[in-house]
Parts: structure tokens; sequence; C-alpha cells
């Protein structure tokens, strides 16, 4: 006897509920509507998390150029050495807080002497670098990077859709567990009435 091919789309389909058939039940039909509601929440969540998450990147990315644009990088003289080390997507370099002691000059000349932020890690005592000042030469913390913008974008979305993924397969879980204990009910009833019924034809 020849058998039916299942394709991809029609085994998504039965794995759903959704083809046709005499024996599926009410509760088979519970279970589907569990099924199909628990598939769009997850994709409603995606795309809510996504949407959500690309408004506050674009708009922090917006105020770390408008930052930008009001900070300048000016080259300094590293008095002691630097310590610390790279963000998760190698990016930034954190400066230990309360910073770096270092001097720098200002364009007319005058010294300065203070705690600068965002020198390389591992800087030995006596090395130049660029850090990032005000318009008034005062040090500042390093602007946010695009990339580390990215990553924390990312890993929002990951964080979200993660969360509530699982909250939304916990509650799928707790409502087919109902069902299938409704659904053993029902057989077990059924069962018995059978049997009750063949047991009065033998008498």
């Amino acid at each position: 006897m020849r058998q039916p091919k299942y394709t991809t789309g029609l085994r998504v389909l039965r794995s759903l509920g959704l083809t046709r058939s005499p024996l599926r039940r009410r509760v088979d039909r519970l279970e589907r509507t569990l099924r199909i509601f628990s598939a769009l929440a997850v994709l409603a969540v995606s795309v809510i998390s996504f949407l959500v998450v690309l408004g506050t990147y674009h708009r922090s990315l917006d105020a770390a150029m408008v930052e930008r644009s009001q900070l300048q990088q000016v080259p300094v003289v590293l008095l002691s050495r630097t310590t610390g080390g790279h963000t998760a997507v190698d990016s930034v370099s954190p400066a230990p807080a309360p910073g770096v002691p270092a001097t720098w000059t200002l364009p007319d000349g005058t010294m300065r002497t203070g705690n600068v932020y965002g020198a390389p890690p591992g800087a030995g005592e006596g090395a130049s670098a660029e850090v990032w000042m005000d318009l008034d030469y005062t040090p500042v913390r390093p602007p946010a990077e695009p990339a580390d913008l990215r990553f924390r974008a990312g890993a929002t979305v990951i964080g979200c859709v993660s969360m509530f993924g699982l909250m939304i397969w916990g509650l799928y879980q707790w409502g087919s567990t109902r069902l299938d204990e409704r659904r053993d009910a029902d057989w077990t009833r059924e069962w018995l009435l059978f049997e009750r019924q063949w047991r009065d034809r033998l008498h």
C-alpha cells in the first residue's frame, strides 16, 4: 500500500492540529488552539521586543553622536600605569575609577594635571594616549561606541525573548498537562462505559 507523503508544511500543520480528522475531539481542538496562541504569543513578543529595542538603540545612538560632537580627543602623558580590560565587544576600554593621573597641554601652553578616562589598558607610566575631554579640556568618560550599543541592543532582545518565551512555554506546558489529564479522564470514563456494555451483553 502506498504511504502518503508528508511535506514540511503538512508536518507543521499536523503538529499545530490544523488538519482535519474525524478522530479529533474537543480536547484536541483546545490543544490545537493552545498551540496556535502560544506560537503567536512568541512571535508577538519577538516582534515587539525587536521594535522597542530598535527604537531605543537609535535614540541612544543619536544621543551618543550628539555627545561625541561636543567632545574632543586630547593627547596626554600618563603618570601611572593603567589597568582594566575591554568590554564584551572589545571596543571601549573602560578606565578604572577614579581614572588615571596624566598631564596635558592647553592651546595657550598651560599645563594641566588630573585624572583621565579611557586610556589604553596596560599603558605604562610616561606613555602617550588620546583621551576624551569636553570643550573646556576637562576629562570625561568615553562616549558610547556604536558597536557597544548594538551589542547591548542584541543582548536585550535575546534576553526579552528568552524570558517571555520561557513564560509562554511554561504556560503552554501547564495547559497541555491539564488537557492530558482531561483526555485521560475521558478515555477512562469511555472505557468503563464500553466495558459495562460489553459485560451486559455477555450476561
